[in-house]
Parts: C-alpha cells; structure tokens; sequence
C-alpha cells in the first residue's frame, strides 16, 4: 500500500498509525530519507492493501474509522483531499487494509510463471523483501533469490533443482509468505517473535533452481528444444519423472562433492558365480 507524506508526518509515526514495527517501514522505504522527508513523497507500508468504501447515509469519519477498526487519521492519509469530516452519501473513500491470511492459497501445479507471479505480489505486499537475479536458465528464465531480515546468521534455502520435485518450490513461498505474515501481524510462534528472526537472521530463498526443467515437467517440451528433450528421454513425451535440466542434467550433482565415489557405487553391478550357483563365468 502506498501513502504520501504530509507535513508533520515522520517514518515513526506511520508505523504507529499503522500499527507497523519501525523497522519493517523503514526496510520498505530504502529510497527515502528518513531524516528529511519531503512533502509529497511516496512511502510504501508493508502488509497493507487498500479497499474503497462508499459512504452511507449518516457515516462520519469517526462512525467509520469505528466501526472499521481503524484508526481516524490512517482513513486521512489515503484520502488527503478530506479537507473536512463533512461526508457526502455516495462519495468513495480509500480504506487500509490489513493483510490477515496468505495470499499464497493454491496446491494446484507450481510452475515458473505462477512463482513470477506470487512473487510480484509478495513484493508489493511486503516491500521490505529483498529479490536479485542470480543467474539465467539454459532457456533465459531468471532465476530469483528472496533475502529478508539483516541478521549476521545467513540461512539458505533452496527448491526444485530436480524438475519433478516442483512441489519443494510451492512449499518454499507458503513458508516464506507465512513468515511475511507473522512479521506484520505482529503475531508470535510457539512463543517466538518472528521480528526477533528478523533481526538476528538473514533468510536467503532461491525458490526454483530448475526453472527449464519443472516448465518441462508440468507444461511438455517447448518448441526450441523439443526433439533434443525427447531423444534424450528415450523417445518419450511423458517428462513427470524429469529430474534434469533441459540439457538432461541432473543440477544437484554439480558440485565438486567426489561424485566419481558415486558414479563408482551406482555403477551396474558385475556378476559373479553367486548370482548363478552351479555355472562358472
């Protein structure tokens, strides 16, 4: 949600206004100077969206800021051409609202285009949220990291380096979204403030390594590289066991972690007179 500055207002007393810790307005308003903010200027208030409301006969200003459950000056920030408490039946005012459940409610598949698309609105919901570009897929996709928090503790997490395990992505942004929703609310966790974690931890998400292969998984094979795919699928268009990239490279054995040890332990197996009692080999 966005508001603009008036004269008098600081950073500290928006986020008393709306209820807000300090340090999530002032994460969600890098861009300003919260010593000598200017009249006019934009500021972003995290888990908030607006909703319009329509005047009835005999609303007030304060019969409404009641009966809403909020407070009379957060209606006069979003409605700054208020010059009085005098109401019309009929005008439309711009209301605060808080954000109390994840915005994230699906279990339907998870692919590239959905997460771009949750994560356009978790941004604008939660400005305080930090999104990078940490490299590019075979086929051009972004793919994103999530920061939040200013922690000396870095905690990484990642999903879907195989394509088939999709599902990991999915989990990944309902996890992160939860904790979004714990920090604005206020709320605790097993007696645990969330804003705590905030503080103490950064939390770093890639959300969907693979973003080529879970395409290829949930949608098929596109276009440019579909005979290549298929060929190296042994000629099958079924792809919901696809753990690679759509080179065919499985991203989870890419590290320099001994995998020759692997190869040698997964290496057909050699057989020997045990395996045919009563015949030499």
């Amino acid at each position: 949600m966005k508001v603009h500055v008036r004269k008098g207002d600081s950073l500290g007393y928006v986020s008393q206004l709306f209820g807000l810790p300090l340090e999530l307005i002032l994460d969600s308003n890098r861009h300003v100077n919260p010593v000598t903010l200017a009249i006019g200027e934009e500021l972003f208030i995290p888990g908030f969206v607006t909703v319009p409301y329509k005047v009835q006969s005999g609303d007030s200003l304060w019969s409404i800021a009641a009966q809403q459950k909020i407070k009379l000056d957060a209606i006069r920030i979003l409605n700054p051409e208020l010059v009085t408490a005098n109401l019309n039946q009929g005008d439309t005012l711009i209301f605060p609202k808080k954000i109390k459940i994840p915005s994230i409610q699906t279990n339907k598949p998870f692919d590239y285009g959905k997460l771009n698309n949750v994560l356009y609105e978790l941004i604008k919901i939660y400005p305080f949220i930090k999104v990078n570009t940490i490299g590019k897929s075979v086929l051009g996709k972004s793919i994103q990291e999530i920061r939040v928090g200013k922690g000396k503790k870095l905690v990484h997490i990642n999903g879907s380096f195989h394509a088939n395990e999709w599902i990991t992505s999915l989990i990944l942004m309902k996890l992160l979204n939860s904790y979004l929703l714990l920090l604005t609310k206020g709320a605790s966790l097993r007696g645990q403030n969330p804003l705590t974690w905030y503080h103490n931890v950064e939390l770093s998400i890639v959300p969907m390594v693979n973003p080529d292969g879970v395409d290829l998984v949930l949608n098929g094979p596109p276009l440019e590289v579909r005979e290549n795919v298929i060929r190296i699928n042994e000629g099958s268009e079924e792809f919901v066991h696809w753990k690679a990239n759509i080179r065919g490279i499985d991203l989870n054995k890419q590290y320099p972690a001994n995998w020759e040890i692997d190869k040698k332990r997964k290496a057909p197996k050699q057989p020997s007179s045990r395996d045919y009692p009563g015949r030499s080999l």
